[in-house]
């Protein structure tokens, strides 16, 4: 029996328009008459989801900031906070890098220096209460940080990543899409989220169906025994999922197959 269902958001359960599926209203009276939990994990913001899913908010968890913030049925569970110092030497570090451009992540808000109109609507669209400063001092000294999103102008993978490789003793790199790094505290991802959730509802491995598409979703895949790949997912995912969808996130494929396993009537 499922308890949990947790599903990725950007190339997985929305669109290219990030659009919600049309059906998924109906999915989440369906899934709540059976008692199972739906969880959105994602790289965006707590207040930014809150947004999105403000009609289900009460009735399903939350992984948000790529497992930094967790909520349960409106219940803030738990929450990352990076040291002020260790912020500053990433700051300092994230500045010497050509074209990688960085985001402080909060509960509440997101704060960013640079004004770069291209930059700014970038971190817009996954980061909606995001206010510009002239420079970070205050909201390191004030604000409790749970992680450092960046928008690397190149590639994550062939410049930021390698770049950054001499701080992967103490924080995790997390490609999040194309241009999309995450810096977070070591071991703090959506794999650790979702099993805190599992804790919390009292669902086993086999009790618990992760989907996902991007290197992001990696961690899911590891804690839980029904895992899916998107049709259109990266090929390192694809070879990690036990499952393949037969269709893509522009087909709503995590909805048909929700109702393929769980022989759902919409």
């Amino acid at each position: 029996m499922i308890k949990i269902i947790v599903s990725d958001l950007d190339g997985t359960l929305l669109n290219s328009k990030k659009e919600l599926p049309k059906r998924f209203p109906k999915l989440i009276k369906a899934l709540n008459r059976k008692g199972i939990r739906f969880v959105p994990a994602s790289g965006r913001a707590m207040h930014t989801l809150k947004v999105q899913f403000f009609e289900y908010y009460h009735e399903i968890g939350l992984i948000c900031e790529n497992g930094n913030v967790v909520l349960d049925c409106g219940e803030l569970i738990y929450h990352v906070s990076i040291e002020k110092k260790e912020l500053e030497e990433l700051l300092g570090r994230i500045e010497k890098i050509d074209e990688l451009r960085p985001a402080l992540c909060c509960i509440h808000a997101t704060y960013i220096m640079d004004r770069l109109p291209a930059f700014e609507a970038k971190v817009r669209l996954f980061f909606y209460n995001t206010v510009i400063v002239e420079n970070f001092n205050r909201v390191i000294a004030q604000e409790e940080i749970c992680k450092i999103s960046c928008v690397d102008g190149i590639n994550p993978l062939i410049n930021a990543c390698p770049k950054l490789f001499s701080i992967t003793n103490q924080y995790d790199l997390i490609p999040s899409g194309e241009n999309w790094v995450d810096i977070v505290k070591k071991g703090e991802n959506k794999g650790k989220a979702l099993q805190m959730l599992m804790a919390k509802i009292g669902a086993k491995p086999e009790e618990t169906m992760a989907f996902g598409d991007f290197l992001n979703d990696l961690s899911l895949m590891q804690v839980c025994e029904h895992t899916f790949a998107m049709k259109n997912a990266h090929p390192d995912l694809k070879a990690v999922a036990k499952n393949i969808t037969s269709k893509t996130n522009e087909e709503e494929g995590v909805i048909d197959t929700i109702i393929e396993v769980l022989n759902l009537k919409l």
